[in-house]
C-alpha cells in the first residue's frame, strides 16, 4: 500500500470515529447540537479560519477522489527480462515465475523432439498475465508439420501447467526451415568404402 493511500485510510477513518462519536453523544443528549453549530460558525467567521476549513475541505476532497478513483495495485510485473514474470500469492507469501523459467520449461519440452531443431523461445506476458509462447523452429525433412507441431504445442502447455500450474494461453509456432539430411559426397562414400577395405 503506497503512503497516499495508508494517509488517505488514517485521515477517514479518524473522521469517521470523530463524528461516530459526535453523533452518538448528540443522541444520547450529553452534547447540544448548537454548541456543534457555534463551533462550526466561530471556525468560519474569521478570514483565515476559512482559508483554513477551505485548504482542509479540498485536501480531504482529493484523497478521496484519488482513494476512490485511482486506487495503487501492487505491480505484478517487472521490466527487466530477468525478473519480468507472474507473481503468485498465498499466506505463506509470494512466487514469482520469471520468464525465464517459462523459457527453459519450453525449450526442455522442445528438446523431446528429435525432429525439431533450432528452437528460439520468446514467452508473452498480456495484461492480464496469460502466458503466450512464441516459438520459431527447423524441422527435419521427413517431418509431418501438422502433427509435430500440434504434439509440440501440447507439450507446452503440459510442461508449463505441471511445473508452475499456470495455463499457457496459446503456442504460436513458426516453422523457419526444413532441413535437409546430409547426403554424403562421393568423395565421403569412396573414403568411407576405402576404410572398410583396408580394415
Amino acid at each position: 500500500m503506497k503512503f497516499l493511500d495508508k494517509l488517505g485510510l488514517a485521515i477517514f477513518s479518524l473522521i469517521t470515529l470523530i463524528i461516530s462519536i459526535l453523533v452518538c453523544l448528540i443522541a444520547f443528549g450529553w452534547i447540544d447540537v448548537s454548541i456543534i453549530t457555534v463551533a462550526l460558525t466561530n471556525a468560519v467567521a474569521s478570514q483565515n479560519g476559512m482559508y483554513i476549513t477551505i485548504g482542509i475541505c479540498v485536501v480531504l476532497v482529493l484523497l478521496s477522489i484519488k482513494c476512490l478513483f485511482f486506487p495503487s495495485y501492487e505491480r505484478r510485473t517487472v521490466k527487466d527480462d530477468d525478473d519480468e514474470g507472474i507473481l503468485l500469492q498465498n499466506d505463506n507469501g509470494k512466487l514469482l515465475i520469471t520468464k525465464g523459467t517459462i523459457k527453459n520449461l519450453v525449450n526442455s519440452a522442445v528438446d523431446d523432439f528429435k525432429n525439431v531443431d533450432g528452437a528460439e523461445t520468446e514467452v508473452v506476458l498480456d495484461q492480464n498475465n496469460d502466458v503466450h509462447v512464441e516459438l520459431e523452429i527447423n524441422v527435419q525433412k521427413e517431418t509431418i508439420i501438422k502433427d509435430v507441431t500440434t504434439k509440440l504445442q501440447n507439450k507446452i502447455k503440459e510442461t508449463v501447467k505441471k511445473a508452475t500450474d499456470l495455463e499457457v494461453k496459446e503456442v504460436n509456432i513458426k516453422i523457419n526451415d526444413v532441413e535437409r539430411e546430409e547426403v554424403p559426397t562421393k568423395e565421403e562414400v569412396k573414403k568411407a568404402e576405402n576404410s572398410k577395405t583396408e580394415k
